[in-house]
């Protein structure tokens, strides 16, 4: 049961609110936040989502009681000087380290800005949902679904696997959750504590296809170029067939994926 995972963390994970189902566990924290009634912290985890979202509207596919699926209350976002995208990256890099730590075998990328792959598949997706008092950061509700169990031989077409997949065998949800709490909690104090060059390199070294020659889709059809991180905006790096290094905004581009 997911109400009973304590991990070793100062506040995230604390506070968790389990749900069988619920339609979104972001919209859940956010109505909590606008009635004030949520945590710094405060964990709203869920085995189904009858309305999982995604980015740009997409929607998350996920089966009862295989997965994780949670979203993370972040309040203190005012106390320090920050942006989305830093949050996003510091959501991003727990992922990653937290599956590099349980998959040793496989290889775990960021592909850029806000999935995480195992051998060229998708196994995570995040959405952050941020809230302004007029141009300052209120707070932030990271959202997250991670492939645990489900296994997705009749679903090739979405280019997913999961952990249990990978490692041929089930895995213990609430040892996973528990392990990605405490990791989300060391990545955000590093970020309170200004350390955001460091979040930053290992978001870079994490992407997909880093410092190589990809595929992407464009405006003007496919090309190739080499990705050389992300900007302070959260924007692509790329180095082109001229030498010259672009920036490219989420939605303009999409990287290819060869499974």
């Amino acid at each position: 049961m997911f109400a009973k995972v304590k991990p070793n963390t100062q506040f995230i994970g604390q506070n968790i609110i389990y749900f069988n189902q619920v339609d979104s566990t972001n919209t859940f924290a956010i109505e909590l936040m606008k009635q004030n009634m949520a945590e710094d912290g405060t964990i709203v985890v869920a085995e189904f989502q009858g309305k999982g979202r995604g980015q740009s509207k997409n929607v998350w596919i996920s089966e009862a009681f295989e997965n994780l699926l949670f979203s993370v209350v972040l309040k203190p976002v005012t106390n320090f000087n920050t942006d989305p995208f830093s949050l996003n990256k510091t959501i991003a890099v727990s992922i990653h380290s937290t599956l590099k730590s349980l998959l040793p075998e496989s290889k775990v990328h960021i592909k850029w800005p806000n999935d995480i792959f195992i051998d060229n598949r998708k196994v995570a997706g995040i959405l952050i949902e941020n809230n302004f008092i007029g141009q300052k950061l209120n707070f932030s509700i990271a959202g997250i679904g991670l492939n645990v169990n489900q296994k997705f031989e009749h679903l090739q077409e979405l280019n997913a696997t999961s952990m249990g997949e990978k490692l041929g065998n089930n895995i213990e949800r609430e040892q996973v959750l528990k392990l990605l709490l405490e990791k989300i909690e060391y990545n955000y104090l590093l970020l309170q504590e200004g350390q955001k060059e460091t979040l930053n390199q290992e978001f870079d070294e994490a992407l997909l296809s880093y410092k190589e020659s990809a595929e992407f889709n464009g405006q003007n059809g496919k090309f190739e170029a080499i990705v050389m991180g992300c900007d302070a905006d959260g924007r692509l790096l790329l180095k082109h067939d001229d030498g010259s290094i672009q920036s490219h905004l989420h939605g303009s581009i999409k990287q290819i994926i060869h499974a």
